[in-house]
């Protein structure tokens, strides 16, 4: 018989017994068994092991010991390590591993061993950790290496500042000869090619500072804060030095600095822009230094950032006190590139005053240069008429007085040098320049304009004229000697670049749009093309009204309907017109968008709409409302006059309900004709439409300028249309300044338009017009004023106030006789738009129309 006990703790010591009963005859025998030690053992097992690693790369294993029972208590521990399982144990629960693999998951197992059972392992994995000591040092060794490098970076770029600074002497300037005047074209051309590499290596070799020059009062503590800029002082040798006031230290100080002329010392003062705490400095360097004319190539503020202080006195002002002096502003005229400002200064403890001429350019811009150098050309002729024998230095300011300053002094005083020796030495100019102030001429590209005023000079020279000398400076013109040879005015008329193929043409000649161009080989460059916006995009702004920067769109190929018409720049600034062909018949609808959208106000037409069996232009208005693609087009009035026509519209657009008043002109004396034979009947219509045109731009928000462009239109937008652009902006010129530059405005044309002015005959028109209008009696210029007509349109389509609806324009034309307003208004009675009843009234006719 077998019997199984359970719950036996092993290797303990016990008795066992064991009685047998034997039932059959109910006795009972004891039998007992000896004590001893029992040999059996179960497996023992562990409880919370536990693994944490105590360095970055070690681990400890523990585990809380249970009762062991046998010979013998061993823990046995096993791991995993180069691929291979090592094994070993000790008596107490406790294992340390050192020195394992970093970033490393090791699997540990442990186990009980009781000398003759092994108890059930227990398995526990852990991570060791990357080696943080490693990664400082790795660390510190990376910043080193970067220190070094870094320090290395410095030291170049100190190394080439010194290089630019001059500390490195001054043998890396260049041996760069006089240009002579013959050669200045091809010149430029040669150092302008390869991205003007040339001019680049000329300008870079120039030192920015010439260090040997000290700045010691400029860097004085108590003149710190009457400096612009940090980096832009003057050199002690050649600073303007004001008049020490007693107990004020610092008070001889200001930042400016004598600067040489092409042979006269000392011509120039350039300074920077004036700060508020500064302007009393300023004025009493003005009267000390006797300088009666200013040069301001800055505006106060450009781009949101104060550039200079206004340091004069407004006009609603009257004048104001800058110290000891007394500023008066007595006359203030703006011109569209400048403004000049009459002043007289006086000093309160003297009794004398001065006069002193201000004139502040307008026209850099707030990045890079004037893309046309003639701009500055003008600026020194009108600053140059305003100097005598005994003016003081010409004061020139921007804001730093090194840049913009630099590049004027430098082509004035080139130009001088071109006109007395036939040559010109920029490079060693600027060098100069330098010596006397850091930084004149700061960037390439005023570098490159000193070079591009200079071409324009001696390839064009001076055309412009004073109204006052126009008579004797034409017969001059036109005299040939002998007479075989050309005339001057001819000769400057062969002169003129054409500018043909200079920009693009792409979106012109696209196949789909070569059908919209009544003259293929008049096409409109893209660059100044006039978009004209789809219908839905116009929903979507929500207003008609193209502001500067939707113009800009005109770059972008898919977004606008193409017309050939050009943005023409006039006196006042870009896109004062628009140069147009005379309308196809399937671009009637385009024309009249372009109206409405441009805001336009006058339309000016230079031809008939037939020459023989030629149609010259698709006639785009008509009886009573006419709708083009969402515009409704309505003639309301006409007035006929001799030599033109004056039709009234409103074009209303029929989404928005908007309405715009346009007035077309259309001149009727010039069909077939180069020139029309009496330039006074022209001149007579340009003074008439003026009326209905803003002469200058107009600001909104006080933040942007919009033109209200000029529709001016011929048979092809250029022949006749470019003349009378021309004689827009030349009659505006000499209304305003009292000169006129034919050369360069017809220049300025045939850079916007092909075929503009293309005919001496043309050329010689525009000056004998002016010549015309501005004749000359007893050596002065007598303005034409002829007596004012008074013309009433009178409209009949709607009568509800007729007060408003009476609108009085006046007119100049010469009396009309009833002949010429019958063929003037022929057009009318073959397109049966109204029935007409003629009236002459003061020398015009008025003409009625009857309710469509």
């Amino acid at each position: 018989t077998d019997f199984v006990c359970y719950g036996l703790k092993p290797y303990t010591k016990g008795e066992v017994s064991v009685t047998a009963y034997t039932f059959s005859r109910y006795n009972h025998k004891k039998i007992m068994g000896k004590p001893g030690r029992f040999n059996f053992a179960t497996k023992s097992a562990m409880t919370d092991v536990n693994a944490k690693l105590t360095a970055d790369n070690a681990v400890q294993i523990t585990c809380k010991e249970q009762e062991v029972h046998g010979p013998e208590k061993k823990f046995e521990f096993t791991w995993e390590n180069n691929g291979r399982n090592v094994s070993e144990s000790q008596s107490n629960c406790d294992f340390q591993k050192d020195n394992l693999l970093y970033l490393t998951t090791y699997t540990f197992t442990i186990l009980v061993f009781n000398g003759d059972h092994r108890g059930q392992p227990v398995t526990i994995s852990i991570r060791t950790r990357y080696n943080s000591k490693a990664l400082i040092i790795f660390l510190a060794f990376l910043i080193i290496v970067t220190s070094i490098a870094l320090l290395l970076v410095l030291y170049k770029i100190y190394d080439l500042h010194k290089r630019k600074l001059g500390f490195v002497g001054y043998l890396q300037l260049l041996n760069i000869e006089p240009i002579p005047s013959e050669q200045l074209l091809d010149t430029y051309k040669r150092k302008i090619a390869d991205e003007g590499r040339l001019f680049l290596d000329e300008f870079q070799s120039i030192p920015r500072v010439f260090t040997k020059f000290s700045i010691k009062e400029a860097k004085k503590s108590q003149n710190q804060n009457k400096n612009r800029y940090i980096d832009i002082l003057p050199y002690d040798h050649n600073r303007v030095e004001l008049s020490e006031i007693p107990g004020d230290p610092g008070s001889d100080y200001i930042n400016a600095s004598y600067i040489d002329g092409f042979k006269e010392p000392r011509k120039y003062i350039a300074a920077q822009g004036p700060k508020d705490e500064t302007t009393d400095d300023f004025w009493r360097m003005i009267w000390e230094q006797k300088a009666t004319i200013i040069v301001m190539v800055t505006r106060c503020e450009e781009g949101k950032r104060n550039k200079c202080a206004q340091y004069w006195p407004s006009m609603e002002n009257g004048s104001a006190t800058y110290g000891d002096i007394i500023v008066k502003i007595n006359e203030s005229k703006t011109c569209p590139d400048y403004v000049i400002q009459k002043l007289h200064i006086t000093n309160v403890k003297r009794t004398a005053g001065r006069d002193v001429t201000h004139i502040q350019f307008t026209s850099w811009p707030d990045h890079g240069v004037p893309e046309d150098p003639h701009l500055l050309l003008k600026l020194r002729r009108r600053v140059n008429a305003l100097s005598n024998f005994f003016s003081g230095p010409i004061v020139v300011h921007c804001s730093a007085g090194v840049g913009r300053t630099g590049t004027y002094i430098g082509i004035d005083a080139m130009l001088e040098g071109l006109d007395a020796e036939g040559r010109v030495d920029v490079y060693g100019y600027v060098v100069k320049l330098r010596r006397q102030r850091c930084l004149m001429v700061q960037v390439e590209s005023q570098y490159i304009l000193i070079h591009q005023a200079l071409v324009e000079y001696n390839q064009y020279g001076e055309t412009e004229v004073s109204l006052s000398e126009l008579h004797s400076y034409l017969n001059n013109l036109k005299r040939k000697d002998p007479p075989s040879d050309p005339s001057l005015l001819e000769a400057e008329f062969q002169r003129l670049p054409s500018y043909k193929g200079w920009r693009t043409q792409n979106i012109g000649n696209r196949e789909e749009n070569k059908s919209k161009n009544r003259n293929a080989n008049i096409i409109p460059y893209d660059f100044n093309r006039v978009p004209i916006r789809h219908e839905d995009e116009c929903n979507k702004e929500g207003e008609h009204d193209s502001d500067d920067s939707s113009d800009e769109d005109s770059d972008c190929e898919e977004s606008s309907k193409y017309i050939n018409a050009s943005f023409i720049t006039g006196y006042w600034g870009p896109k004062a017109m628009i140069a147009t062909q005379g309308p196809l018949q399937e671009t009637i609808s385009d024309f009249w968008q372009m109206v409405f959208q441009r805001k336009v106000k006058v339309i000016v037409m230079l031809t008939e709409l037939k020459e023989g069996d030629q149609e010259l232009c698709a006639q785009y208005w008509g009886e009573g409302k006419q709708t083009h693609d969402g515009i409704e087009v309505q003639m309301t009035d006409v007035n006929c006059c001799p030599s033109y026509t004056i039709r009234a519209f409103d074009v209303t657009h029929l989404k928005t309900k908007e309405t715009q008043k346009v007035y077309q002109y259309q001149y009727h004396k010039w069909s077939g004709l180069d020139v029309p034979e009496n330039p006074k009947d022209l001149v007579s219509m340009i003074l008439n439409l003026k009326q209905k045109v803003p002469v200058r731009p107009v600001i909104e928000d006080n933040r942007s300028t919009r033109s209200v462009p000029l529709v001016v239109h011929c048979r092809d937008g250029s022949q006749q249309t470019g003349v009378f652009c021309a004689l827009m902006t030349l009659l505006e010129s000499a209304e305003v300044e009292e000169v006129i530059d034919v050369f360069q405005v017809v220049k300025a044309l045939r850079r916007t338009r092909l075929g503009v002015v293309s005919t001496f005959e043309h050329y010689q028109f525009l000056y004998d017009t002016i010549a015309s209008t501005y004749p000359a009696q007893n050596g002065q210029i007598k303005k034409n004023s002829q007596q004012e007509d008074k013309v009433e349109f009178c409209s009949e389509v709607e009568k509800t106030n007729p007060e408003t609806d009476l609108i009085t324009i006046d007119l100049t034309p010469p009396t009309p006789e009833e002949k010429e307003v019958s063929e003037v208004c022929d057009d009318f009675k073959a397109a049966g738009s109204t029935k007409e009843t003629e009236s002459s009234t003061n020398g015009s006719v008025a003409i009625s129309l009857p309710s469509s």
